[in-house]
C-alpha cells in the first residue's frame, strides 16, 4: 500500500525524479507583453495507515518583462517520504535575465541551486551567461538555440566528492503546436571544458494530444546520460510518463 500511494504521488503531480539538468525552456511564459506574470503551485499530503506517507509538492514561477528586459524565477521543491525511506527528496531555485539585443539574439545569465538526494547529488551551484539565437518563430512553430559558458560546482555522496567545473551549456529547443497538437523538446549537450569525455546530455519531450474539448492525451519523456554521475547512480537514467487530462 505504502509503494503504490508513492507511485500515485509520482504520477499525479508528475515529479521528475531523473532530472538533474533542469529544462528551463519548458518553464518560460509565452507572454512578451511588458508587465509581471506568475503562478504557484502547492500540494501537501500524510497518508497513515501501516506506515505514514508525506509527499510535499511546491512550484513558484514569475515572470517580469519591460521592453528588452526579460526576468524569470523558478523555485521547485518536492518531497516524498514512506515511514523512513526518501521516495523523492529533490529542489531547485534558478534566476534568469535576457537582454533582447536584436529580432534574434538574445543575451543570457542565470544561477541556480540544486539538489537531489535520491540521486546522491548534495549540492550543485551554477552561474552562467552566453547568446541565445531565435531560428524560427512561427505562429505554430519555433525554435531556439544557445552556447553558455557555465561555471558548476557539486557536492556528491554525502560530500566525498566535490567538483569544480568549466562547462559550456548549449541547447536546442524546438515547439510545434495546432489545434490538435502541442509538441515541446529541448536537448542539452553539456561538456567539460578541461575534460570532453565528462559530458551530460538531457532531454525533456512533452507531447499532448488533444482528444475532445475536454480530454487531452499526454506524453512526457526525460532523459539524461551523464558520464559522471554519483557513485552507484547508472549514467543513464530516464522516465517516462503518459496519461490523460480533463479540463472544465
Amino acid at each position: 500500500m505504502r509503494l503504490l500511494f508513492c507511485l500515485f504521488c509520482l504520477f499525479f503531480f508528475q515529479i521528475k525524479i531523473t532530472a538533474q539538468v533542469i529544462n528551463i525552456e519548458s518553464k518560460r511564459f509565452l507572454q512578451d507583453t511588458n508587465g509581471f506574470i506568475g503562478k504557484a503551485d502547492l500540494n501537501f499530503n500524510i497518508n497513515q495507515n501501516i506506515s505514514q506517507v508525506i509527499s510535499l509538492g511546491v512550484n513558484i514561477h514569475s515572470q517580469y518583462v519591460h521592453n528588452k528586459h526579460r526576468i524569470l524565477a523558478i523555485g521547485d521543491l518536492a518531497f516524498i517520504k514512506a515511514g523512513k525511506q526518501d521516495f523523492v527528496n529533490s529542489g531547485y531555485q534558478h534566476f534568469r535575465y535576457n537582454y533582447k539585443l536584436s529580432h534574434i539574439l538574445t543575451w543570457e545569465a542565470f544561477v541556480q541551486a540544486q539538489y537531489n538526494r535520491i540521486l546522491l547529488l548534495d549540492r550543485r551551484y551554477l552561474a552562467g551567461t552566453g547568446p541565445r539565437f531565435k531560428l524560427i518563430k512561427q505562429p505554430n512553430f519555433r525554435a531556439y538555440t544557445a552556447v553558455l559558458y557555465m561555471y558548476e560546482y557539486q557536492s556528491q555522496n554525502n560530500d566525498s566528492i566535490e567538483a569544480y567545473n568549466n562547462r559550456i551549456s548549449s541547447y536546442l529547443t524546438l515547439s510545434l503546436s495546432s489545434k490538435k497538437v502541442e509538441f515541446t523538446s529541448t536537448t542539452f549537450y553539456q561538456p567539460n571544458l578541461a575534460n570532453f569525455n565528462d559530458f551530460r546530455i538531457a532531454n525533456d519531450t512533452a507531447f499532448e494530444i488533444i482528444i475532445t474539448g475536454h480530454f487531452n492525451f499526454k506524453v512526457g519523456f526525460n532523459l539524461l546520460y551523464d558520464t559522471k554521475q554519483p557513485i552507484g547512480i547508472p549514467d543513464l537514467t530516464y522516465i517516462l510518463k503518459n496519461g490523460l487530462s480533463y479540463k472544465f
